[in-house]
């Protein structure tokens, strides 16, 4: 795991090199290094922050070069199935220089160019300079867990880096603020990939790769895209579970891959504690939130995490909830309101002065397997279409929401069956302000920022899922291809890298992602259940409780945002202090991050 960024056919100033790299250390601080190169008429270079993690000697720093030294290459993340493709690649007569894992990126590529990327099994962003022809080609993972960023310029340049802050220290022009991202960030807490905060700035989307040739660029998809098979598969119930096992205990295994001590994000809850029984063998210490009695459930994670402690017998540490803080504007130049990305960014500080560098998460396992309470009423918004009287009833019940959110839920659910659209009334259940509310805070016409508007790259993945599933599953597939790249992976990446920690997600390894697509419905949501599956893989396993219990949001009370309380959408308390919290959080950013980051830039 490390920070990199580049330049292709421009040649920033030495002093914007060395700025870009110092705004990278906190995501590699052990060691700094870059290659500069000119092809021809134009220029190139690649930078590269290292968190030594695999291969801690000197022969693993990065920029590397294949053995012909056509090929330089920065890589970002890590590549479990490494083995495989090395002793591949060793018997076609590659010649490795180190036992990093990511080398192997190079001498694939060397073999089948940019096809190489779907051969990886892995969590990655890279950048290869071809230093024959003067392509590069940046390339990001299948499902987004690493990030990579990028702008042009009026010339025909391109300048890359895995955070804002470093592409706007490389003097890439971030155009203006982006009306569209800010009213998607009031809309859901945050900013769907391609968008950035800035017109300027664009995220590679997951799953494709990049290429730039004598100043013109042209994007493309590398690997089939996540989405569920069309038809219901006969199966057997009991082979899907022991299958599901064996499959997940295996990918849980190649994520230990580490020379450095591994944690874990523990939450108590069945996604986690399965984590650490496929590894509590290697584990050096689990982390936890405890929250105080009565925080809207979440003190039972708390005991959930104890009753594993006792069974797997690991060290754990608990951190105070009621004591952290949940201010603070991401220092790589995102827009997150989700609390889950402070929560997180506590559990980083506290792995890292323990000396963990590595933790994995529960990431992914409820958009695989069905563990959202979104997933399991995806059915009911498809057969139930209520017209008007969802709109009465949710005006009727958000009277009352402000006393229960489960009330606040149900007002919810009455303004999504009242669309004629699946599509629109999931869309409701995930949205936290009106167009009205928007153009208020933005200070724009509502047409600007309608839900259609907003909601266009929730469209755009919904319209290219194949015919023939189930609106349930259409449902978790769009939780994968864009709410878990565009908010959970990615608060995960920035709140660990801020302090050099990488955070792993077994849950997403991709071969068990693709096994995941293949299996039916009705062994993910049954008997009212949501994560059928999953439980039954835990079954025999976890401690009964911890199999048995409701889901919990990794997330901070809403009593605990007591800043952002007050008057709202009216849509609810828990909405309410939210589309707050977003509102204050963006004109901070606004005045503060966004404004020095436009300053940097250009």
């Amino acid at each position: 795991m490390c920070g990199i960024a580049g330049t292709a056919g421009v040649r920033p100033a030495a002093e914007r090199r060395t700025d870009a790299l110092a705004a990278l250390v906190r995501r590699g601080p052990d060691g700094s290094f870059c290659h500069s190169a000119r092809v021809g008429e134009r220029d190139f270079d690649l930078l590269h922050t290292r968190l030594a993690i695999n291969d801690m000697s000197p022969a693993a720093v990065q920029p590397m070069s294949d053995e012909s030294e056509r090929f330089v290459m920065v890589f970002n993340g890590e590549i479990y199935n490494y083995r495989d493709l090395r002793a591949e690649c060793e018997a076609r007569g590659h010649a490795f220089k180190s036992a990093m894992d990511g080398e192997v990126i190079l001498h694939l590529f060397q073999d089948h160019g940019p096809a190489a990327f779907d051969r990886l099994n892995g969590i990655f962003s890279i950048g290869i300079l071809d230093s024959v022809s003067g392509e590069v080609f940046l390339a990001r993972d299948p499902l987004g867990v690493k990030p990579l960023f990028y702008a042009r310029d009026a010339g025909g340049g391109l300048r890359f880096a895995s955070e804002l802050d470093a592409l706007a220290e490389l003097g890439a022009d971030l155009g203006s603020y982006d009306t569209v991202a800010m009213a998607q960030f009031l809309t859901f807490l945050w900013v769907p990939s391609p968008r950035t905060p800035f017109s300027g700035a664009a995220s590679l989307p997951p799953g494709h790769y990049l290429r730039w040739h004598d100043g013109t660029t042209e994007t493309r998809r590398y690997c089939a895209p996540l989405h569920p098979a069309p038809g219901q598969r006969a199966t057997d119930a009991a082979a899907t579970v022991a299958e599901g096992r064996a499959l997940f205990h295996a990918a849980a295994q190649r994520q230990l891959l580490s020379d450095v001590p591994v944690g874990l994000m523990a939450s108590g809850g069945i996604d986690s504690g399965l984590l650490w029984w496929a590894t509590h063998e290697s584990l050096d210490r689990a982390f936890t939130i405890a929250w105080p009695g009565g925080s809207e459930g979440l003190d039972h994670d708390v005991a959930g995490v104890r009753r594993l402690q006792s069974l797997y017998g690991t060290k754990v540490v608990e951190i105070e909830g009621g004591e952290t803080g949940l201010e603070g504007l991401p220092l790589a130049g995102d827009l997150f309101a989700d609390p889950a990305f402070s929560l997180t960014r506590v559990i980083a500080t506290e792995a890292r002065a323990a000396g963990v560098p590595v933790l994995l998460s529960g990431q992914g396992g409820d958009e695989l397997f069905g563990g959202y309470r979104r997933h399991r009423v995806a059915a009911m918004i498809e057969r139930f279409h209520i017209g008007r009287a969802g709109g009465w009833a949710h005006r009727g019940l958000r009277r009352l929401s402000y006393r229960s959110t489960s009330t606040e839920y149900a007002a919810r659910l009455a303004l999504a069956l009242g669309e004629k659209d699946p599509f629109r009334g999931y869309m409701q259940l995930a949205t936290y302000s009106t167009a009205a509310d928007r153009a208020e805070a933005l200070d724009c016409t509502t047409a600007e920022v309608s839900d259609d508007v907003v909601w266009q790259e929730h469209q755009a993945a919904y319209d290219a899922l194949p015919s023939g599933v189930p609106f349930a599953r259409k449902a978790m597939a769009l939780d994968l291809n864009v709410y878990l790249p565009g908010l959970g992976l990615a608060y995960v990446d920035r709140a660990g890298m801020e302090h050099g920690v990488e955070i792993r997600v077994p849950w997403l390894d991709l071969e068990l992602v693709r096994w995941s697509l293949d299996v039916p419905l009705d062994l993910l949501l049954r008997e009212r259940q949501g994560k059928w599956l999953t439980r039954r893989i835990a079954e025999g396993t976890l401690p009964p409780a911890t199999v048995a219990a409701p889901k919990q949001s990794f997330g901070a009370p809403a009593t605990h945002l007591s800043r952002d309380a007050g008057s709202g959408t009216g849509r609810g308390f828990r909405q309410d202090v939210y589309f707050n919290r977003a509102k204050r959080l963006l004109q901070e950013y606004r005045t503060t991050v966004g404004k020095s980051l436009l300053g940097k830039a250009g």
